[in-house]
């Protein structure tokens, strides 16, 4: 009757979080321990009054040698006995680990997922099974907790993510292996997880028992069931800030820039979340890896600074400008200069994503984009100083010389003149073409520096937003 009682806790788990449809393929992964061979054994079972296929792949690592390679032929024999198909995937971890710069728990783990997900391909798989169970959920969320986290590292392991899901989750190790000694199932163990190495292995070796031993029998059951909750209220704060998001965020050419008035207004907590958001979308394959709550608290400080202030973060540079938040990649290993980064591939183009001075071939502006004083009717005109409206303007606005497909609009109707027709019509020389300097956007050339500029980046009565660009003499 126990038995029935840890079998039936899985199941309400499948159906609850709708792992498994009818007639569904599922990728299990399983390495021979006492969680892999209970989750084959209980999808066994559950098969049988709930028809779908089942798949088993291990991983061999070749990190430990025989003992290592007795796990697959282990695996394999239990699957031929049991009539499931088997694929064994060796790898050697250790150079994966030294290629790529990771620790043997980070290559191993990435490499496992790679591989599911190849055999998932290949097999037109639905799911990929693993065997995570309650006492990972707690492990998972002190690891996060003391490594630093928000609401997201606090709830831990979800139960279903993308194609992965997790049937055993709240279970615990003892349930699990009680289901194992019930069924008479034999498992291999893993003489690394004895050791206490590695920091995962001390919280399960000996932080959770002592907190269950001198503090609550049950404080692993209470911290996994309080991970539940958090990621319900996680889901619901993450729809709320997508909503922020989705109006102060927006990608460009230069990065993510967030809309300050839009961003100021949203409720502290989902400010956060647009901030990791962010982050996440400039770091797609690590996301978070290297971010703490202390560098999210840093840039949402800097939202609140004065035009010009930036700071240094990993991977990120993040330059609070005018009524923006600009967060650009940086590159590992290179001090990150306060002038604008010169595009590799087109060295003829920079981008003027904020107020400062930026300089191309031997040419330095002075940049500043700021609100029209209320009490400012006319500009000066100047040769070499420009107001453009920039209520007309997108952000990405550049500074380069001319390239094929470049126009001014001349007249109020919109009417377009090739840049190339002006530059002959100025008497412009023609070696000295390629060098004069232009301020566009796209193939829109807005100013061409030291002539006129277009008829639709003229300040008119309606301006409320400006950018000032004034060319200088290169104290270089």
């Amino acid at each position: 009757m126990v038995r029935d009682g840890i079998y039936r806790k899985a199941v309400r788990t499948i159906t609850e979080y709708e792992m498994i449809a009818r007639g569904e393929r599922v990728i299990v992964g399983v390495s021979g321990g006492a969680d892999s061979i209970c989750l084959l054994d209980m999808l066994r079972e559950y098969r049988l009054e709930y028809p779908f296929s089942i798949i088993v792949v291990h991983v061999e690592h070749g990190i430990r040698g025989s003992e290592s390679l007795e796990d697959a032929r282990f695996v394999e024999q239990l699957c031929e006995n049991w009539q499931i198909p088997c694929r064994v995937e060796r790898v050697d971890v250790n150079a994966l680990a030294k290629q790529e710069g990771l620790s043997l728990e980070e290559a191993g783990r990435k490499t496992r997922y790679e591989i599911f997900e190849r055999y998932r391909a290949e097999y037109n798989a639905d799911k990929i099974a693993v065997a995570h169970n309650q006492n990972d959920q707690a492990e998972t969320v002190l690891l996060n907790l003391t490594r630093g986290t928000g609401l997201r590292g606090m709830g831990g392991i979800l139960p279903v993510r993308d194609k992965i899901i997790r049937p055993l989750l709240f279970l615990s190790r003892a349930e699990i292996e009680n289901w194992l000694t019930q069924r008479k199932l034999l498992y291999r163990i893993d003489h690394t997880n004895l050791k206490t190495d590695y920091t995962r292995n001390r919280l399960r070796l000996q932080v959770l028992p002592e907190l269950e031993r001198g503090v609550n029998s049950e404080a692993v059951k209470h911290i996994a069931e309080a991970a539940a909750h958090l990621q319900k209220a996680e889901k619901y704060l993450s729809d709320q800030a997508q909503q922020l998001h989705k109006h102060c965020a927006k990608t460009t050419n230069w990065g993510i820039e967030i809309s300050l008035p839009e961003f100021c207004a949203g409720e502290d907590v989902l400010q956060e979340y647009v901030m990791r958001q962010c982050i996440r979308e400039l770091f797609p394959d690590v996301g978070l890896k290297d971010y703490t709550t202390g560098h999210i608290e840093k840039l949402k400080q800097l939202a609140k600074m004065p035009c010009g202030k930036r700071i240094n973060l990993p991977g990120i540079e993040a330059v609070r400008q005018r009524e923006q938040l600009l967060l650009k990649k940086t590159f590992p290993g290179k001090e990150i200069s306060r002038q604008p980064h010169i595009e590799k591939d087109d060295p003829k183009i920079c981008p003027l994503p904020g107020d400062g001075e930026y300089k191309l071939h031997g040419g330095c502006f002075h940049v500043e984009y700021l609100e029209r004083p209320g009490n400012m009717q006319s500009f000066p005109e100047k040769k070499y100083t420009k107001w453009l409206a920039y209520d007309t303007m997108k952000n990405d606005v550049c500074l380069r010389t001319r390239k094929t497909g470049d126009y001014l609009i001349i007249n109020t109707s919109g009417g377009r003149k090739k840049l190339n027709d002006y530059l002959i019509d100025r008497k412009i020389p023609r070696d000295e073409r390629d060098s004069v300097f232009l301020v566009a956007q796209g193939s829109h050339v807005l100013w061409v520096v030291g002539e006129r500029i277009s008829e639709a980046a003229k300040v008119t009565e309606k301006t409320e937003r400006l950018l000032k660009i004034q060319m200088m003499e290169d104290e270089e």
